[in-house]
């Protein structure tokens, strides 16, 4: 790989050999005379920078302005700083502007090339492709659960699933929104002595109060209109397997008791009868609240919590766990260029700015997040760093799906500007009109010059 090294300088004579130098060791030298053509060279973004040498004392744009500057539009630019100045002003000065190293231009060939060899071999470290390497113990232990990661958090997760499944007691899991809670579920079930028998999941949140009761419990012809004929309720279609209660703390009070008494006896009345039946069951609940506030509001049975809190298992956000974002790239991007008939690839360094989010959504923000940018890319490697700068302008994540609709239609707009050439073939490639496709471009603020074209009245 060969370096490119952006030099500025005002000093003529100094730039031109150091130019000459750098460029006989073997890297690609750009040198200009003064900040604003280094920053436009930058804000461009034509070409890929290795590393920036900034003289710190220069006519009207200075070397911190620089500096400010080139980091504003790319903020993983390496950048050294050179003076004749060895003051701390100057050094401190550098440095908080963004620079990593303050050099002396005295400083001798051997420590400059020393730096910005270790320089570069960083910079190929964090650019190459993220690769398959050989599973560490974590990850293998988190595949027995048929879930992905590495993490010693989701290790610890896997190790209580393999130690409960054998048994026959409730288990709890707690976990937001898109943490894996019916992955975990499905994996006590398929390691447990139930795992040929089936395994019914019930999202609580999605049954209306009204029909609860009949869901869980069955009915009997004739109980109420429109009872035409029987029916299996849930925790009977579950005898001999297990039973998941997805969204436990959304379960109406007064159904609550029935649960609770259901539990300790495992028999249960159709509604419309009187006939009780006996129930051999295991069950599983998880929640995404805090059921202990519940309780102290008086939305949740304490002694029901009790009964479900026998065998708790927490999974952690995917924010408390970043070391698992990596392994889970790769698989959500080979399941994505799948589906999509695509090859896209990914780089180390990119995934390493994915860690910076807080993915409210967890490991299923991740999913779509992945999934859109495999759908908008247009080049070989997925454009992660254009589309964290987007979401923190924004100052959230893709868990709103308007936002993932934003960005992939300004996006989608973008891309076809670059490949149609005008308006009118762009709106034709998308399918809308030309005014529709003009209203999107001033809704996303995207110029016509921004995807370099030319000749074509907005």
């Amino acid at each position: 790989m060969k370096h490119h090294i952006l030099l500025v300088d005002d000093d003529e004579i100094f730039r031109i050999a150091m130019s000459s130098f750098l460029q006989s060791e073997g890297f690609l030298v750009t040198a200009v005379s003064n900040g604003e053509e280094a920053v436009a060279l930058v804000r461009q973004d034509i070409e890929e920078y290795s590393l920036a040498l900034i003289d710190y004392h220069m006519p009207y744009f200075s070397g911190a302005e620089t500096i400010k500057s080139l980091k504003s539009y790319n903020p993983d630019l390496i950048i050294y700083t050179f003076s004749g100045d060895d003051s701390n002003e100057a050094y401190n000065d550098a440095l908080g502007s963004g620079a990593v190293f303050f050099i002396q231009k005295d400083i001798s060939t051997e420590k400059l090339l020393g730096l910005l060899h270790r320089t570069c071999k960083d910079v190929e470290s964090k650019t190459k492709e993220i690769v398959v390497s050989k599973p560490s113990d974590n990850q293998l232990l988190i595949e027995k659960i048929n879930m992905i990661g590495s993490s010693e958090q989701m290790a610890a997760v896997a190790k209580l699933v393999m130690k409960f499944a054998p048994l026959n007691e409730t288990v709890l899991i707690l976990g937001e929104n898109g943490t894996g809670k019916d992955k975990v579920a499905k994996a006590i079930h398929a390691n447990s002595l139930r795992s040929k028998s089936p395994f019914i999941a019930v999202n609580c949140a999605a049954i209306t109060e009204s029909l609860m009761e009949s869901e869980l419990f069955g009915y009997n012809k004739g109980a109420f209109t429109g009872a035409t004929k029987d029916k299996v309720g849930f925790f009977e279609a579950a005898h001999g397997g297990t039973l998941f209660l997805d969204e436990i703390g959304e379960m109406p009070k007064h159904i609550q008791s029935k649960l609770l008494r259901i539990i300790q006896e495992k028999e249960i009345t159709r509604v419309g009868s009187t006939e009780v039946k006996k129930i051999d069951f295991r069950l599983i609940a998880a929640t995404n609240v805090n059921l202990e506030d519940k309780i102290a509001k008086d939305l949740f049975r304490e002694d029901l919590y009790y009964r479900l809190n026998v065998l708790p298992i927490e999974l952690k956000p995917l924010r408390e766990r970043p070391d698992d974002i990596p392994i889970l790239v790769q698989y959500f991007l080979k399941e994505a260029n799948h589906e999509q008939r695509d090859n896209k690839k990914v780089l180390a360094n990119s995934v390493e700015q994915l860690k910076s989010l807080v993915w409210s959504g967890n490991v299923r923000e991740l999913k779509q997040a992945i999934h859109l940018l495999v759908a908008t890319s247009t080049g070989e490697y997925l454009e992660i760093a254009e589309f964290v700068k987007s979401q923190k302008a924004k100052g959230k994540n893709t868990k709103d799906i308007k936002t993932q609709r934003v960005f992939k239609e300004r996006t989608q707009i973008k891309n076809a500007l670059v490949k149609a050439g005008t308006i009118t073939s762009a709106a034709r490639m998308l399918k809308i009109s030309r005014s529709t496709f003009r209203e999107r471009m001033k809704k996303y603020k995207i110029a016509l010059n921004s995807a370099n074209l030319e000749g074509e009245v907005i």
